[in-house]
């Protein structure tokens, strides 16, 4: 059988089990828990390309037998079927007064909490999937609670209460929430001169600083949009994670499938919330020994080296048991983290703080011995912390002299190292789209250099964002140079 004549009857096929499907089933209606027909289906054209000078579509990551139906009317990986929904409903709020007022809230109360908690250590972070969670009965009880009025808020008739919590409203709100949670890195430069050399510069002068910075991430974001967010295979593993969890807040009465049937996803949730949370007590507060689990410096607590390897806070922790979650999860959670990213990290973990920083403190390089092994402190020749004042002018600026009469800095090897990777990253942070370049040129050349945007056949998920406005290039441009 010819090629062409197989791939129409293998689509043919799949599109009689999918009718056949739909008419027993139909789509499962995250608001109400009921099987309705697909409130807006993907349409795309099934005989005539609109794009015919695009590159094909052509991952190595999928089997070379895929099921080229498949991609016109879902996305080619599963962990994205599984998680993201390939239809949508335009007549969904979104941007309702509940959504712009919880999302302010949020985006006040939690970059507030985390810049509080910046400074301190242990430092607390407050991540974006609290206001998920807790959105969730705000929401609820504002749709349950407040009347449904109609105000006029500059001009714009506004409704109290749209009915339902939506699921766009919830997105929308968690967007606000977590887009500023973190605290930004141009933060310390403020602090620093505030504290250690008396400079304040009033409050217009800081938030130029962080703003400057900031809208660099920001810009560079929309400007690699087609790059990064467009394609099908640019998959995000935790936009899954998040994907994963809206649904199941507001899919509650979907229950297990099979004969035996099984917990609904939000009973499995909860479930799983409660228990977490009660073993969390154990490794936080009633034996915060199995947070850092230094088992091997209870055979000899007085050996220092055995301390400076296996210890925890001050070591290499070598031991590499814990029974505490947030210490698993502290970098990112490894259950949504792919395998080859987990190896990568432990590998270079491996080489560079448990072969290589021994061996540069037990050969005292750089005086490393005169130091504590693990230290994020500078130091003087003395031991001490180092006096930064005792090296600058009145007008706080670097003196050599007052720097060759005090003393040289010295920095534990951690530190050192972990300086010297972060400068590194710098470099390897541009292999991605070296990577992308090489390795598909066709695409990266007809997404980078021509003003047709990737077609709706090779991002399923395009259409959906095709009917809302989108920042155009030369505002993210601009963000960039200002």
């Amino acid at each position: 059988m010819p090629a062409d004549a197989h791939s129409a009857s293998s689509k043919h096929e799949l599109e009689h089990e999918r009718d056949s499907a739909s008419l027993h089933s139909g789509s499962h209606d995250p608001e109400k828990g009921a099987a309705l027909p697909l409130p807006v289906p993907i349409a795309h054209p099934s005989f005539h390309d609109p794009y015919p000078n695009l590159p094909s579509f052509d991952d190595p990551n999928l089997p070379s037998a895929h099921s080229p139906a498949l991609l016109e009317d879902d996305s080619p990986y599963p962990e994205v079927r599984s998680a993201v929904a390939n239809t949508d409903d335009p007549a969904i709020p979104v941007a309702t007064l509940r959504a712009w007022t919880l999302g302010v809230l949020w985006a006040i109360l939690i970059p507030g909490l985390n810049q509080f908690f910046f400074f301190r250590y242990p430092a607390v972070t407050v991540t974006s999937i609290v206001p998920q969670l807790l959105t969730f009965p705000l929401g609820r009880l504002w749709a349950r609670l407040l009347p449904n009025l109609t105000l006029n808020l500059f001009g714009l008739r506004v409704e109290l209460n749209g009915g339902a919590f939506s699921i766009k409203e919830h997105v929308l709100i968690t967007i606000m929430a977590g887009v500023g949670a973190g605290s930004a890195y141009a933060t310390d430069i403020v602090a620093v001169q505030r504290v250690y050399y008396g400079e304040g510069y009033g409050f217009l002068y800081q938030w130029m600083v962080v703003m400057s910075t900031q809208l660099i991430g920001f810009s560079i974001g929309g400007i690699a949009r087609r790059f990064l967010v467009q394609p099908p295979s640019m998959i995000w593993p935790y936009n899954l994670v998040t994907c994963a969890l809206f649904n199941t807040l507001h899919a509650q009465r979907y229950a297990g499938v099979g004969a035996r049937g099984g917990f609904s996803r939000e009973t499995f949730f909860y479930v799983a919330f409660v228990g977490s949370a009660c073993w969390y007590l154990v490794p936080g507060y009633l034996f915060t020994g199995l947070s850092f689990f230094s088992w091997v410096c209870w055979i000899k607590p007085d050996n220092l080296v055995l301390n400076q390897l296996f210890g925890v806070n001050y070591g290499l922790a070598m031991g590499l048991v814990t029974f505490d979650w947030a210490q698993i999860a502290y970098i990112g959670s490894p259950l949504a983290t792919p395998w080859w990213a987990e190896a990568n990290i432990a590998v270079g973990f491996v080489f560079f703080f448990w072969v290589l920083t021994p061996a540069l403190y037990f050969t005292n390089t750089f005086y490393s011995k005169y130091m504590p092994i693990s230290s994020g402190g500078s130091f003087d020749n003395t031991g001490a912390s180092y006096n930064v004042t005792r090296i600058l002018t009145p007008d706080k600026v670097f003196d050599e002299e007052k720097y060759k009469a005090y003393s040289p800095i010295f920095l534990s090897t951690t530190f050192s190292i972990s300086y010297g990777l972060s400068f590194a990253s710098m470099c390897v942070d541009s292999f991605p789209l070296l990577h992308f370049s090489l390795s598909f040129p066709p695409h990266f050349a007809t997404s980078a250099f021509s003003q047709i945007e990737w077609s709706p056949k090779k991002a399923i998920h395009l259409p959906f964002w095709e009917r809302l406005p989108i920042a155009c290039k030369s505002f993210v441009v601009y963000q960039n140079v200002f």
